[in-house]
């Protein structure tokens, strides 16, 4: 009983964080901030971090010892952002839920092809035995 209480207790949350009779357009309630990145170079950055994320063990990269923080870091340099301002842009962009599940989409896309790509096997040049 008390099971099922809790389970009609998060569906009634989960419904009543939807939005009734809302506008067909998703709206960002997120101020914009004036160091936006570009949408594309956001998804970009997005993808870099889940893959920085997805080999990860810890603080460190599967197999190395160096942090994960170094990694971002250069991440980060490479894109020319703060870690403030990937924060910035992180919930400015977070605050459009339907545009964040587009984006994530085209990131799990983009990983499978990733996959698939090394796992295939490898092609060898003429000549090469």
């Amino acid at each position: 009983m008390r099971k099922a209480a809790s389970i009609l207790l998060l569906a009634v949350s989960l419904l009543s964080a939807c939005q009734w009779g809302g506008s067909a357009q998703p709206q960002n309630p997120s101020e914009k901030p004036e160091d936006l990145l570009p949408e594309k170079t956001f998804v970009k950055l997005l993808y870099e971090m889940n893959l920085l994320e997805g080999a990860r063990t810890g603080n460190t990269l599967l197999g190395d010892s160096i942090p994960l923080n170094a990694y971002y870091q250069t991440l980060y340099a490479d894109f020319g952002v703060t870690p403030e301002q990937v924060q910035r842009n992180f919930t400015y962009y977070h605050s459009d839920a339907e545009k964040m599940a587009t984006y994530y989409q085209w990131i799990i896309d983009s990983l499978r092809v990733d996959v698939q790509r090394l796992s295939a096997p490898m092609q060898s040049e003429e000549g090469d035995e």
